[in-house]
């Protein structure tokens, strides 16, 4: 039996079968949609169901969103500040100058993918050296981080070419950064590094077989307290958080762990009473 989409007035589209009559009209047979009851209240709970689906899932992407432009317009500012505590320091100006600059093209990008609610897809994707984009991370994480905090960046020589939006993987770094300086409120060293590793991973989705992949990982790592073991499998969680309701949304880590899964890569955390780090791992081309 064929189906067709009505829309009565409240609005929601309801699908319902299609009954053929014998009356005829210029030849051709006509088709009255004449639905029972019982396809009209399941078919309308699954496009309920669908779009309270849709809702939740744009939902949390924008909010994830949201956050990630908070933290660049945070890096602006502060870069803004620096400015207004020195202006006759030209070097030091034009510096934070260009630093701000970059914060705000990225809250720029962000907030177009909140109008779109998209996330970039392969167009985006460029062959990019991870050392530059950590690099780039360090320089915006320094303004925004505070003065109490020293922030380091350790990168081999030998380049480690990675296929990714730079944007996102610049702002996962960033909010890693900014997860770091929230551990040390007395202060303390965030320390960037990068390198390359093999992982055995699982060959299909199955977790049938073990194949070796090589990775580019960049490892953020800071002095504070650590996290504990009974806390650390549930950071990634969207919206969890141990921060008081105004001082964290507990999106940053999901978003980190987002991006990764959306490049075929992974997220690693090991913590203790002496510091945290976690690495992202992305596919080395």
């Amino acid at each position: 039996m064929a189906h067709c989409c009505l829309t009565p007035p409240g609005g929601h589209h309801l699908g319902v079968p299609i009954i053929r009559v014998a009356a005829r009209r210029g030849g051709a047979s006509t088709a009255l949609a004449l639905p029972p009851e019982a396809p009209f209240t399941e078919m309308t709970d699954a496009h309920h169901a669908r779009h309270d689906q849709k809702l939740a899932v744009a939902g949390r992407l924008a909010a994830g969103l949201v956050h990630d432009f908070n933290n660049a317009v945070l890096v602006a500012a502060a870069c803004l500040d620096l400015i207004a505590d020195a202006p006759e320091d030209a070097a030091s100006v034009r510096e934070q100058s260009r630093t701000a600059a970059e914060a705000l093209r990225r809250a720029s990008e962000l907030a177009r993918r909140v109008a779109t609610f998209s996330r970039p897809d392969d167009e985006q994707r460029r062959l990019t050296d991870l050392n530059d984009i950590v690099r780039s991370c360090a320089r915006l994480a320094a303004p925004a981080t505070g003065p109490g905090i020293d922030v380091t960046v350790s990168c081999p020589t030998q380049p480690l070419p990675i296929v990714v939006d730079a944007a996102q993987i610049e702002q996962a770094i960033l909010n890693l950064c900014l997860n770091a300086r929230d551990a040390m409120p007395q202060g303390g060293r965030i320390r960037l590094a990068t390198q390359s590793t093999v992982r055995w991973v699982p060959r299909d989705a199955g977790g049938r077989g073990r194949t070796a992949t090589t990775y580019a990982v960049v490892e953020v790592s800071d002095t504070g307290s650590g996290i504990p073991h009974a806390l650390q499998t549930r950071v990634f969680e969207p919206f969890f958080t141990t921060k008081a309701p105004d001082q964290g949304s507990g999106l940053g880590l999901a978003m980190v762990r987002a991006t990764a899964l959306a490049h075929d890569g992974l997220v690693e955390l090991t913590s203790d009473a002496e510091g945290t780090s976690f690495r992202l791992l992305l596919p080395l081309r």
